[in-house]
């Protein structure tokens, strides 16, 4: 399609819109290409209209990162997982440092301090009330 033909079609489109839906379109013209930005000035200056296109919103500022804090350490990666896991279940956003390091040699895990279970700062209280509860007992066995 050629700039002409595709400029007659935006200018049909644009005068068989209402003006609230011009309105609309002018309030955030980011996103129309030249040609469309022209043909819809052309139809609101045809019109007689005149909008003030909408403030965009402010671009909002990225949080702090939160700082993240060791609350555990483990020996072996199954135990990390299950502490993991268990933050996770009561919606505790939690990270394994040196998870990977172990995956690959599990001899090394002293070396480096063990697998570290990492919180943000501001869970780190809830989530050691729920690694300290105890773990519910498994079926009881007489003899």
């Amino acid at each position: 399609m050629d700039i002409d033909s595709e400029g007659k079609r935006l200018t049909e489109l644009y005068s068989s819109m209402t003006d609230e839906e011009l309105e609309e379109l002018a309030g955030d013209q980011t996103s129309l290409t030249a040609e469309a930005r022209q043909a819809l000035n052309g139809e609101i200056s045809h019109r007689g209209l005149s909008f003030i296109p909408r403030e965009s919103p402010p671009p909002t500022e990225d949080p702090e990162p939160s700082e993240l804090v060791t609350i555990r350490k483990f020996r072996d990666l199954m135990d990390a997982d299950l502490a993991k896991g268990l933050l996770e279940s009561v919606g505790i956003e939690s990270f394994l440092i040196d998870e990977n390091m172990v995956r690959m040699d599990w001899l090394i895990s002293t070396g480096i301090g063990g697998i570290k279970l990492q919180v943000k700062r501001e869970d780190a209280e809830a989530a050691m009330t729920v690694l300290d509860q105890p773990i519910p007992g498994g079926p009881e066995v007489e003899g």
